[in-house]
């Protein structure tokens, strides 16, 4: 099986340097790991003129209390006497067991701009500290809260999209299939899922070459499954015992969702799952447009540490896709 390599990631592999002589494996350290990447990508790109975000509080459905970071754009504030906006629900990655809005605001902000979309981006609880159902409960929340407040906004409520980054891509996806179970009314616009993290059954063949190039590894993925779902390991994780609203990649009935756009590359440990749950949406008529960015890893448009605005020319266009996307609604 050979790899096929972007030129651009094969040169930002050569000036890496070797990897760590001991790889990380304990779960706080891969924490820090991972934000201080988040922070030092998302840091590196230039604020928007005239971006303004603004802290609201909110409870999530057990009474905890979180916050939501609203980030307005130029576009929407000069736009304030139209009709009410669509808005989006940006639920930042992190491999469940990282990341905050603080660390990703740089991805927020310039999805903001490039979407010409107001954002809000909830501060859910990760694991381990607070494993399942905590963190979608939390998005969920904030949906419920958006439409309650949606006159306050300025915000249509039925022009309401999910959009999840990785981990947060389960989450987003775990919600509009709660909605949907729930009968949200009005039901959410669509699902926004950047190579979201689907399934924690996913693994890697042995021998299988692209573990090499992966920036998201095997072993992290199911240390990040393991404290998300409380615990549990792969061999305790039966048919049945874990919800698909935990990890939507097992849901069996896909009909009546709201429409997707999914991206994610072919170095990516999660490109079989995002693949095969575009497949059944589309099987279920639910409308979905998939986008697969050849020779690139997990993250490709920067968040774990690959700098630039973005990192890579196929982040620019996985952005300018998504984008595009989010203002047909």
């Amino acid at each position: 099986m050979s790899v096929v390599i972007d030129p651009e990631y094969a040169n930002i592999i050569e000036n890496l340097g070797d990897p760590p002589e001991e790889p990380i494996t304990d779960v706080m350290t891969i924490r820090n790991w991972a934000n201080a990447l988040a922070v030092r990508s998302s840091g590196a790109i230039p604020w928007p003129q005239g971006m303004q975000e603004s802290t609201h509080p909110a409870t999530s459905k057990d009474g905890t209390s979180f916050n939501i970071h609203r980030f307005l754009p130029l576009s929407v504030q000069e736009d304030s006497e139209a009709a009410p906006h669509r808005a989006v629900i940006f639920v930042f990655g992190g491999g469940m067991i990282s990341g905050s809005v603080e660390a990703s605001k740089g991805f927020i902000a310039i999805f903001a701009q490039m979407s010409q979309t107001q954002v809000f981006a909830p501060q859910y609880r990760i694991a381990p500290e607070n494993p399942y159902p905590a963190g979608i409960e939390d998005v969920y929340s904030t949906i419920e809260w958006l439409q309650s407040n949606a006159q306050s906004f300025n915000v249509d409520p039925a022009r309401i999209i999910v959009f999840g980054q990785s981990a947060g891509g389960a989450l987003a996806a775990g919600a509009a299939l709660m909605a949907r179970d729930k009968g949200l009314n009005p039901p959410l616009a669509g699902q926004c899922l950047r190579y979201p993290m689907l399934d924690d059954r996913t693994t890697a063949a042995e021998g299988d070459p692209r573990v090499k190039y992966m920036t998201w590894t095997p072993f992290f993925n199911d240390l990040g499954w393991k404290h998300y779902l409380g615990g549990k390991e792969k061999w305790e994780r039966t048919e049945g015992s874990i919800p698909y609203y935990a990890a939507p990649g097992r849901a069996g009935a896909l009909h009546g969702l709201p429409p997707a756009h999914i991206g994610v590359s072919t170095l990516d440990i999660f490109k079989d799952e995002d693949m095969a749950y575009a497949a059944r949406l589309a099987a279920a008529d639910v409308g979905v447009d998939f986008h697969l960015y050849p020779g690139v890893p997990h993250g490709f448009d920067g968040p774990h540490g690959l700098e630039g605005f973005p990192a890579m020319r196929l982040g620019k266009e996985l952005w300018e896709n998504e984008a595009r996307w989010i203002m047909k609604f």
